[in-house]
């Protein structure tokens, strides 16, 4: 008869979101992982402050600014948010003019991963 017993290894649920191991596999009581972990909580709260700077200013529709933005979310694709930053990296270094069904992808994909990104500064903080 097959265990529905959830197996457990270094203390780590094998069933949480991939983020959540990877930070608290981070957190083996080491400075170095406590400094990681604060320098990837502060990228975060950067990121999430450049999103909202530029779907505020209705910036997304000039080329520089986001070129600005891609290279910002550039950090983010060596953090465990599979390829997403990657994709919006992809759009947001398209040249002028951009598409309208890109631009509402995008600003739609930042809109989304801006909680994720509040999400995972507040576990790389309570780490650090």
């Amino acid at each position: 008869m097959p265990s529905t017993h959830v197996e457990r290894r270094d203390n780590i649920s094998l069933r949480q979101p991939p983020s959540s191991r990877y930070v608290e596999e981070a957190s083996v009581n080491s400075p170095l992982a406590a400094t990681a972990s604060q320098a990837n909580a502060e990228l975060c709260q950067r990121a999430v402050r450049a999103i909202w700077r530029s779907l505020d200013d209705h910036e997304l529709l000039d080329e520089q600014v986001r070129a600005e933005l891609a290279l910002l979310l550039e950090p983010l694709t060596a953090l465990p948010f599979d390829d997403r930053p990657r994709r919006l990296i992809d759009v947001l270094r398209l040249p002028n003019p951009i598409d309208g069904s890109n631009l509402y992808w995008l600003t739609r994909r930042l809109m989304t991963l801006v909680p994720e990104l509040q999400a995972a500064a507040a576990r790389y903080a309570a780490v650090g």
